[in-house]
């Protein structure tokens, strides 16, 4: 793709990471900038499934959400519009299907806040010796096994399901997916070994190994844990405690992880997990502010009034998501309706701002304090805290 600096030049290696992106791609939900004798610009849109806050003890509710992908103006075109009419066709679309949400990933993260996105799921990646990596509270023993690339992709579908609901911010991955994520091919290893998958009936691992080592002379290997799902908690330190038992290994690196990793607790000694990076990664657009609110699930009661501003790109009537709102909610359900005259706001704030906190990563609170939240009544950032955060934090683990 020429705006993300990798043009097509026939490759074969090209040619097979293309056959695999193009066998989970809807071309229904794809669009150019068609100059009559070239193309200019794309943007694309999975249709995807996304989780959302959970009410106490629940597994997270999910929704259809517009998974805009694949944006990206020709260096040659760049400032005639063509990105907004873009963004102005995804979300059209995405409207026209009923989704209430669009999410994306941003290339820059500075582009997507005008057109109505705020960024609402970090992921984080750690590292740790494995051996100064010893707990101090036990994970049980959960029975792994190591399996094969065919046997991994029978298995690990049903397993993530599964995980995918304990948190907010993540999406589903179809029978596509899976395909080119276990691929595999070699031109992808970067010079690490094949991926190994290690298995158990409630969770799994998929780790590589550096090469670069001689074990005869006292070398380790690195090796780097591109995925870890569990169930629950223990499963997953029953995971991370398999990776750091594994011979003749020294530094782990564990990618893809939530922000709030609640392995760290468990080490004789926290300061040896080390926080490598914290990254942005999934940026919402609520499209239907009422049905966005009403889908997703409180922790506790409350009563907000937003005074929602449009974003710097206007879509004009057609963008029904600003506005004033009256949220009541509670752990057993939710309304979300324009305001009634008098009914004063409790919180000012831009669509951007409303997407941040829809995921319920990032406190209201927090926002304030950088500018971006306004309190208009005393004590509405403390019930707008109490209502929308969640936890366990959301992840946004799958790339789309």
């Amino acid at each position: 793709m020429v705006p993300f600096l990798d043009p097509f030049a026939g490759d074969p290696d090209q040619v097979t990471d293309f056959e695999l992106w193009a066998s989970q791609s809807a071309f229904e939900r794809a669009w150019v900038v068609d100059l009559g004798d070239r193309f200019a610009g794309n943007a694309a849109i999975y249709s995807l499934n996304v989780t959302l806050p959970a009410p106490p003890a629940q597994a997270c509710p999910t929704m259809p959400m517009a998974g805009v992908t694949a944006v990206g103006v020709h260096p040659t075109h760049r400032r005639r519009g063509f990105l907004r009419q873009l963004m102005r066709a995804t979300h059209d679309d995405a409207r026209n299907r009923g989704e209430a949400i669009a999410g994306l990933e941003a290339s820059e993260s500075s582009i997507y806040g005008r057109f109505g996105y705020g960024l609402a799921a970090n992921l984080a990646e750690y590292s740790i010796d494995s051996r100064v990596s010893a707990f101090a509270v036990q994970p049980p023993d959960v029975g792994l096994s190591l399996v094969d690339k065919a046997e991994a992709n029978k298995l690990l579908p049903e397993i993530f399901d599964r995980q995918r609901r304990s948190r907010a911010g993540e999406v589903n991955r179809d029978p596509a997916y899976w395909s080119q994520l276990l691929a595999d091919p070699p031109h992808n290893r970067k010079g690490q070994s094949a991926r190994f998958h290690a298995v158990c009936d409630k969770g799994y691992v998929l780790y590589r190994a550096t090469r670069e080592t001689n074990v005869f002379r006292g070398e380790r290997a690195e090796v780097i844990v591109e995925e870890l799902r569990g169930s629950t908690p223990d499963v997953e330190a029953a995971l991370w405690r398999f990776v750091l038992d594994l011979d003749l290994v020294g530094r782990v690196t564990f990618k893809h992880c939530p922000v709030d990793e609640p392995t760290r607790w468990r080490l004789v000694d926290p300061r040896q997990l080390r926080t490598d990076s914290i990254d942005d990664r999934l940026y919402v657009r609520i499209l239907d502010t009422a049905v966005a609110f009403e889908t997703r699930g409180y922790q506790a009661e409350g009563r907000l009034v937003l005074d929602v501003l449009p974003p710097s790109v206007s879509e004009g009537s057609v963008d029904q998501s600003p506005g004033r709102w009256v949220l009541e909610a509670g752990p057993d359900g939710a309304s979300c309706r324009r305001a009634h005259r008098g009914e004063e706001a409790d919180l000012r704030l831009g669509l951007p701002d409303l997407g941040t906190l829809y995921m319920g990563g990032f406190p209201a609170s927090l926002l304030a304090a950088g500018g971006r939240v306004e309190e208009l009544k005393p004590g509405g950032l403390h019930a707008a805290d109490a209502l929308l955060t969640t936890r366990p934090s959301p992840r946004s683990g799958t790339g789309f």
